[in-house]
């Protein structure tokens, strides 16, 4: 991925915290869809919305897809998937919607897991979805650095967090954090929140 589209995700993730006015992990990707009126549901639930949108082909292969309409936009997802890869999935899809990836008539279609081998646009999400569920500058302040502290907190999947205490090891080397005036507003609304989890 090119430096401007990792840019762009991160950038992106913090304005979406904070737009939505997010101050606390885990972050709940249906929060976000409630602020930009989406429509989020599982299979079961958006079955009849599915079949009427010609779309049932990609409940039984994929962990979760998007969709523009002329009136709706929609986010269904596979809820018979651990809560860890059901928030990830949720997440991913808010970024391809975000990111202008998906236009009306189109639909998207979610790689189960990260991997590194995607095409440019599910990278692109994948990187977006980290970053909104597990924004570096809290976990640096909590501690979280490791994957099962950063599973706990964000309530991903292992391998997910994984991914993300990968990133954190390099971050944490670098020590660059607030560099950027939107981290320095997240670092400011999740600062109750920080100090709620410090005084454990």
């Amino acid at each position: 991925m090119s430096n401007d589209n990792y840019k762009t995700a991160r950038d992106l993730a913090w304005r979406v915290l904070l737009e939505c006015g997010i101050d606390a992990l885990p972050v709940k990707p249906s929060v976000v869809c409630r602020h930009y009126g989406w429509v989020l549901a599982d299979y079961a639930a958006g079955a009849g919305s599915i079949r009427a949108l010609g779309l049932a082909g990609l409940t039984g292969r994929t962990d979760g897809f998007c969709t523009v309409t002329k009136n709706h936009t929609y986010i269904f997802f596979d809820s018979s998937l651990p809560s860890g890869r059901q928030r990830f999935t949720v997440a991913h899809e808010i970024g391809h919607l975000l990111l202008g990836h998906v236009g009306p008539g189109m639909a998207t279609v979610e790689n189960r897991e990260p991997t590194g081998s995607e095409r440019a646009e599910e990278r692109q999400a994948n990187q977006f979805a980290a970053r909104l569920l597990a924004p570096a500058c809290v976990l640096h302040e909590i501690g979280a650095l490791t994957p099962e502290a950063i599973q706990r907190a964000c309530g991903i999947s292992r391998q997910a967090a994984q991914f993300r205490a990968e990133r954190m090891m390099e971050l944490e080397k670098r020590g660059k954090f607030y560099s950027h005036p939107l981290e320095r507003q997240v670092g400011r609304q999740f600062a109750s929140y920080v100090a709620g989890v410090r005084g454990r």
